[in-house]
This record gives C-alpha cells, sequence and structure tokens, in this order.
C-alpha cells in the first residue's frame, strides 16, 4: 500500500440520526452522503525515485473519530468501508457509518491511518512495527502512519469535511553492498540503542495534535523479510522508524541468508544519521563481514534429499514455534519421551546450539537390505522396534546390532509429514508413531499425530576402496483414473527398483506392483505421485515423484443453501442461546448475543477463551460442503473448527471470512481460537 502525498481525496460518510418521543427512545437511520477531500501536508512530501506513492486500490480503511458539541468525552468512532473508489487522479472515496446526535449545533471530527479499533479514544496509540515486509522498492505499507493535523468542526449534521494528514513516521532507505549474489536473504536486522521502533501517542480531538503528538523509543532492533529474496550483491532495504537521532553512537545490521550470516556495525563518533518524520534518510553498509552460520537442521520437503551420512532429529512441529519436542533418547515404558520444548525458527530451521541434551541426533546410514536406512544416536546405538506377538506389546528403543529390527523404511507426505516403519519379522512391520502428542512408540499404524524430520546435509563415513557411482533410478511414467470414490495409479516398471512409494493426496503406500488402488478419496482435483525405491542404495537412490492429477467427482445430489442473516426471530441476549435453525441442517450456538447493540451489530459472539461455540450438524442423511461464517463490518473472526468425520481442526485467524469446505455427514464445531474474540453476522451453509 503505498500513499499518493499530493494527494486530494474523497471521503463519505454515512449518517445515521436519532429521535426520541415521550414514552420511549426510538433509533431512526437516515443515510446521507458527506464528502471529504483528504490533503497530505506539504512538508511530507516524499518521492521513492521519482515516483508519487499511491493509494492501494483495495485494503485501504481509517479510523474517524468524532463528537457532538463540546462533548468530547462522547467519543465516536468509525471505520471506512472497504468498497471505495480510486479515479484516474488517484483521489480516492471511502463510505463509513456516522451517528448524529439529536439536537447537536456542531460535530468535531479527527482521523487516522490505519485502522485500528481503539478501546479508549481520548488518546490514540499506534505502532511502528518491529517485523516489516517491505517490497523491493517501497515500504511495508503496515508500517505507515497518517493523522489529521488538526480536528475539523463542522456546524450542524456535516455536508462536507477537509482533513489533512501528516506522516508521523520516518523512512530510511539502506543499501546493502557484498551480499553473495544469488543468495536467498532471509532477513535483515537494524539495531540501534536509539531504539527506532515503538509507537506514537496522539489526540486527533485536540489542536496541535502533531505538535503535541508523543513518541516512544520501545525497541532497539528492526527485523526485515521479503518472500524470494534472492541478493544481488547491490541490496535497497526499505523501512520505517520512530522520527529519531543517532548521533555519537553506533549502529548494527545483521544479515541472515541461506548460506552465511553477513554483519557490520557502523560508527557514527563526530556524525549524524536522522530519521526525520515524513521525510527519506538513504544511507549505504558496505564491507559487511561474512561469517559461517551456526549449524542448523532444516526441515526435509524431498525424501530423494536423506541419504546416508546425513543427520536428524524427529520433530512434532512443522511450523515456526517455541515449542516443538524432538525424539529423546529416554525411556518412557516401551516408549521414548518427547525432549524438552525447542524452537523452530521462521526459516524452518533447528538451531544444533540449542538442542536438549537428551535429543536423539541420529547419523542416516544405509540398512543392510537395500532400500531401507539406519538411524543411529552415537551414544545409544541404532533405533529400532519390535513387536511381541505373545504379549501384544511393542517396544522402541535403541540396541547395539544392525538387523532388520534396526532398518527402516522412510517417506512424506505432501505436507512432509513423515511415515516411517520397520520389519520386525520378514513380512510384517509397524510404524514409528507419535503417540497422542505425548511420546513417541511403535505401533500398528501412524494414528493422527503426525511428526517430521530436520536434517543436516552430510556425506558417508564408510571406508573402503573406490565407491561406485550412485545414480537416482529413473522417474515413474504415471496416469491415474477415478471412478467414483476409487483412485488407480498406474505405471511402467522402472529398471533396477525394488518397490514403489505411491501417494495420492494425503495418504501413503508402498507397493512391489506397478498399480495402486485408493479407496473413499474425496471429491476433488488430487495430486498423485509415485517415487521408484532401488533395490540396491549402493547403486541407486530413490527416483524424482513422477505425478498425475485426477478429478475425482461428487456423488450426484441436489446442491441447497441455508443462509441466515443476524438478526434472526427469538433470538434474545444470554449465554444459551439454543437453536437458530433446524432441518436437514441444524444450526445452534452456546454463547452471547451482541443484539441490537448502539454501534449497529446483530450477531453472535464467541469470546476467547471461553466454553461459546457454533455447531453445524448434518441430519437426514445429508452432507454438509461448505460453510460461511462473516464477520461485521469492521470485525474480524478468529475461530478454530473442528470437523467430526475426520476430526482434521481448521484455525481461521483474523479473517473477515472463515470458509470452511469439504464433506461432512456429522458436525462442524467453531470454538475460539485463542487469540481475540470473534462476532459472527451471517451464516451461510451448502450440502446436499
Amino acid at each position: 500500500m503505498k500513499r499518493v502525498l499530493f494527494l486530494a481525496s474523497l471521503l463519505a460518510i454515512v449518517a445515521v440520526s436519532c429521535a426520541k418521543e415521550d414514552a420511549a427512545e426510538i433509533v431512526m437511520e437516515n443515510k446521507t452522503t458527506i464528502k471529504v477531500a483528504v490533503d497530505v501536508e506539504p512538508e511530507t512530501r516524499t518521492y521513492l525515485e521519482g515516483e508519487k506513492i499511491k493509494w492501494a486500490e483495495s485494503g485501504e480503511q481509517l479510523n474517524i473519530i468524532y463528537f457532538a458539541d463540546d462533548n468530547s468525552a462522547t467519543r465516536r468512532q468509525t471505520a471506512t468501508h472497504s468498497d471505495y473508489v480510486i479515479d484516474s487522479e488517484g483521489r480516492i472515496e471511502f463510505t463509513a457509518d456516522f451517528t448524529t446526535t439529536d439536537g447537536a449545533k456542531s460535530y468535531t471530527l479527527g482521523a487516522f491511518y490505519p485502522y485500528a479499533k481503539k478501546s479508549t479514544t481520548s488518546s490514540i496509540n499506534l505502532v511502528v512495527p518491529q517485523e516489516q515486509t517491505p517490497t523491493a522498492d517501497s515500504y511495508d505499507p503496515k508500517s505507515d502512519i497518517l493523522v489529521s493535523i488538526e480536528p475539523v468542526v463542522v456546524e450542524g449534521t456535516p455536508e462536507s469535511v477537509k482533513f489533512t494528514f501528516a506522516r508521523m513516521v520516518a523512512f530510511a532507505k539502506m543499501t546493502l553492498k557484498g551480499i553473495g549474489a544469488g543468495e536467498t536473504i532471509q532477513s535483515v536486522t537494524f539495531s540501534s540503542s536509539a531504539k527506532p521502533a515503538g509507537a506514537v501517542e496522539f489526540k486527533v480531538h485536540e489542536a496541535a495534535t502533531v505538535e503535541n503528538a508523543k513518541w516512544y523509543n520501545n525497541y532497539e532492533d528492526i527485523t526485515i523479510s521479503r518472500d524470494n529474496w534472492v541478493a544481488t550483491g547491490e541490496d535497497v532495504v526499505w523501512m520505517t522508524t520512530v522520527p529519531t537521532v543517532l548521533s555519537d553512537t553506533y549502529f548494527t545490521v545483521t544479515v541472515v541468508t541461506d548460506q552465511y550470516i553477513y554483519t557490520k556495525s557502523v560508527d557514527l563518533t563526530g556524525k549524524t544519521l536522522e530519521f526525520k518524520r515524513g521525510d527519506v534518510a538513504v544511507f549505504a553498509v558496505k564491507d559487511l563481514q561474512r561469517l559461517e552460520k551456526p549449524k542448523a537442521y532444516k526441515l526435509l520437503t524431498d525424501i530423494s534429499k536423506l541419504n546416508a551420512g546425513d543427520e536428524i532429529l524427529f520433530c512434532i512441529k512443522n511450523t515456526p514455534s517455541q515449542t516443538a519436542k524432538l525424539l529423546s533418547t529416554t525411556a518412557d515404558g516401551n516408549a521414548l519421551k518427547f525432549t524438552s520444548s525447542v524452537t523452530v525458527s521462521d526459516g524452518l530451521e533447528i538451531s544444533a546450539e540449542a538442542l536438549p541434551a537428551d535429543a536423539a541426533i541420529l547419523a542416516v546410514e544405509a540398512g543392510a537390505t537395500p532400500g531401507t536406512l539406519a538411524l543411529k544416536d552415537a551414544n545409544m546405538g541404532y533405533l529400532y522396534g519390535t513387536y511381541d506377538d505373545a504379549n501384544w506389546s511393542s517396544k522402541l528403543g535403541f540396541k547395539a546390532s544392525l538387523d532388520r529390527e534396526a532398518e527402516w523404511n522412510i517417506s512424506l507426505s505432501s505436507s512432509y509429514a513423515v511415515k516411517a516403519y520397520a520389519y520386525y519379522t520378514d513380512t510384517a512391520y509397524r510404524y514409528l508413531n507419535n503417540y497422542s502428542g505425548t511420546k513417541f512408540n511403535f505401533a500398528g499404524s501412524q494414528g493422527s499425530y503426525y511428526y517430521y524430520i530436520y536434517y543436516v546435509d552430510g556425506t558417508s563415513s564408510d571406508e573402503g576402496g573406490d565407491e561406485p557411482t550412485v545414480t537416482p533410478l529413473a522417474t515413474p511414467v504415471v496416469t491415474a483414473s477415478a471412478e467414483g470414490d476409487v483412485v488407480t495409479v498406474s505405471w511402467g516398471a522402472v529398471a533396477g527398483a525394488k518397490d514403489y512409494t505411491v501417494t495420492c493426496g494425503t495418504v501413503t503406500t508402498t507397493v512391489s506392483t506397478t498399480t495402486a488402488t485408493f479407496k473413499g478419496v474425496e471429491a476433488g482435483e488430487h495430486k498423485v505421485s509415485v517415487v521408484a525405491n532401488p533395490a540396491d542404495a549402493t547403486l541407486n537412490t530413490a527416483s524424482e515423484a513422477g505425478t498425475a492429477t485426477v478429478t475425482v467427482e461428487a456423488p450426484m445430489g441436489e446442491s441447497k443453501t441455508i443462509e441466515i442473516e443476524f438478526p434472526v426471530e427469538g433470538a434474545v441476549s444470554g449465554n444459551e442461546v439454543g437453536t437458530i435453525y433446524s432441518g436437514d441442517v441444524i444450526i445452534s450456538s452456546k454463547g452471547s448475543w451482541r443484539t441490537d447493540k448502539a454501534d449497529g451489530r446483530d450477531c453472535i459472539y464467541i469470546g476467547r477463551s471461553t466454553s461459546n461455540d457454533l455447531r453445524i450438524e448434518a441430519q437426514n442423511g445429508k452432507i454438509i460442503t461448505k460453510v460461511t461464517l462473516t464477520a461485521p463490518a469492521g470485525y474480524l473472526v478468529d475461530l478454530k473448527a473442528k470437523e467430526y468425520d475426520s476430526f482434521s481442526t481448521q484455525t481461521f485467524a483474523s479473517a473477515t471470512e472463515a470458509v470452511w469446505t469439504g464433506e461432512c455427514k456429522s458436525r462442524i464445531v467453531y470454538t475460539p481460537a485463542g487469540g481475540s474474540h470473534s462476532n459472527i453476522a451471517k451464516i451461510v451453509v451448502e450440502y446436499r
């Protein structure tokens, strides 16, 4: 989101007036259009290499604070709507809800950007973020702050209002010289004791808003990242800061790439670097020191990358997390415990320096049986699994010798979840299993608690003569067809292959034939893949995955839609709402209502960390195929959905719409996701 700095934009506000009768108050809504011109103060004219900063075509919102007459203690706030229009001259026209007060002679208005609903409007506090995601040639739009310079006072119900905005942040355009061309830049961190990140506090309803604003320098670090950021050797980095002056001090720049860490502390003794409000500080940093990156295990996303000589960890998370846990070497009965928590970085890596003492660090070796792998901890020996038929008991542990029980067949799903199994007899095998998210054991099925491999590339330490050349097997040529909910995958035989790992969607199987069948496949388009596994691992590695797509048609049936927009008849305030709709689909809620609120909300309210929920249940043999929950204007949904057919969950965080799709024959239950409360103004259910 870029901004026009010579801008004359139009804002339309919808007014709502209130009339009173002797017996009771009746709220009357009358909508009119108020045009508001928006300018930016001249001293904030900023150019990016000759181009004006512009408004984005969607996603922009202002917050307007206003009150009637001199009653500044009773302030209202309103957000502009999302369906604005930008004309060819760059002017922008919004709409917003505006509530009038009976008998009011004047209104005082102020505004700021970006929109943020505030619990108090006497003083507004907006943050210059520590984490920013700019583009190649402009700053992160979410890090900008615009404030109306003076409150605007209009007599009577306003017909036109004009705001003049001041930009509160400072810009920095930093050029880094010497990063290795072709390396992927993962992050750039700018650090200074002057604390360039923080907040600004202002009062839009009082005179001299900008002059009386207070800046808070709270944080020393600003971290910048971009998607697919490939270094050129002379890389421009944009950021915003609180206005501040760096004088007779220093600042540090740290760049992390996929290969190295670059760093430089710049001495400003006798020098000044000023980040001035509304202006651009342009500077360059060169001669950065290149350092080797600390050893780190990265998420395995391609099974062909896993080879003898590598080093691996089994981890329960494949997303950035400070609560990830690993397979340990400590026994828990016939299972192995989790380690204490580790951090998975934003780059999906685990630092070797932070590993718990009992982490199972497994060196990968070729198993004695071609196509298998052995996993050896330097202190404990080989990871193995065995099963006692007589006592119906499994055991996962470590042993000194390499035998069939210590040989593992490993594959990855499309989401990189690991499936690892070992034969405990010549024909019977069981799985390495993340048991209920509490420990690792050896079990008859993998279950629904998945785990992932993090690995470090290595080379085999086997001694001996010249190693034979190891080449990948040929990629299978794959075809797939569907009949009803049954998918058949076929491919040509690959020379040197022992068997084939076949995946359809999220289901994986290993077969020794050249066909595989998957039953009960959900309707939709699915990717299928086949990997040929080598009969002799000293000659071949697994092939690249041969892929195809197949479409499973939905069962025939008339599609129907239920649409409910609140308020609904019979809805009352309280914590036991009960059934909202009953038929082929039952919609019910346990929670509170926001009914006939002064701000216009009529909706279900689900508070954070409560027992409130919303239930969508299929009846009479019907199948729910889509559920759409829509928040009121200016609000967001922050919910977690659990679909009881597959016991799968999905989180909808900070979204104006939560859309679930699939096939559900039982029920879907929405509960708080934990970050915020949710308001639901409209429910649409599609089923057949």
